[in-house]
């Protein structure tokens, strides 16, 4: 049985919402969800935290792509990351407050969790709050099938959904068991995610054919054409997409 909602498979969802960096949108910046509230897009979001607890919406664990700055999300207080600029843009990092407070349920949103190993659940605690005073649809997604586990206990009413896939190539530093877990989908049970967001690189795989015969909606990610989108069409339920409008 799913907790999954309907708009999950409804319409593409824009991959930290609808960026170019070449117009001064970057990626999980406001002005990037503005756009694609604009389009009609759901959103898929990263957060993660700042050294003083706050819940900030950015992808990488150190700030230098984004922002051409040495040093950690983790390690930077939210009052000087909001100091920071986006590739050179007037956008800023967002807290994930700012975030909820712009979209006020217009689109639906994917609030992907970042954890880390060093402040267990924090993060999740911190997002959880955030949330339970949002009256727009949204779900949460993790890498980390604890976050998942965490979730399940605290929040079982809210939609989780665990990301899958050849994580080797995004997350080395993982060990070798929990690599392969989450290739081969097996916490599927641990964490029991309403829903599966799989590597579209690894696709079409048994793992992935297994979370469908299950009944579990499965999207993917990050497409980033057309003729990528229709390639996936018949193996998934649907994508996020950046780079194009599908």
């Amino acid at each position: 049985m799913t907790n999954a909602p309907d708009w999950l498979t409804e319409r593409p969802i824009a991959h930290r919402g609808l960026h170019d960096r070449a117009a001064g949108v970057p990626e999980n910046s406001l002005a990037a969800f503005r756009a694609a509230i604009q389009a009609g897009y759901p959103i898929e979001l990263d957060v993660r935290q700042s050294a003083d607890g706050r819940a900030v919406v950015f992808h990488d664990r150190g700030l230098a792509r984004t922002t051409g700055v040495d040093g950690r999300i983790g390690g930077t207080s939210a009052a000087e990351l909001a100091e920071l600029r986006l590739h050179d843009s007037d956008e800023g990092i967002p807290s994930l407050a700012e975030v909820l407070d712009l979209v006020a349920g217009r689109v639906p949103i994917i609030v992907e969790i970042k954890s880390e190993a060093y402040c267990p659940h924090r993060i999740e605690q911190r997002v959880l709050a955030a949330l339970r005073g949002y009256r727009g649809d949204y779900v949460v997604s993790s890498f980390n099938g604890r976050t998942l586990s965490w979730l399940w206990a605290h929040a079982p009413e809210v939609p989780r959904g665990l990301n899958c896939g050849q994580v080797s190539r995004h997350m080395s530093g993982l060990p070798w068991r929990e690599r392969w877990a989450l290739r081969d989908v097996v916490d599927i049970h641990h964490g029991r995610p309403d829903f599966i967001v799989y590597d579209r690189r690894d696709l079409p795989c048994a793992p992935a054919r297994r979370v469908r015969a299950a009944g579990l909606p499965l999207l993917s990610f990050t497409v980033r054409d057309d003729n990528e989108a229709r390639r996936l069409a018949p193996h998934v339920d649907n994508i996020i997409f950046e780079g194009f409008r599908p």
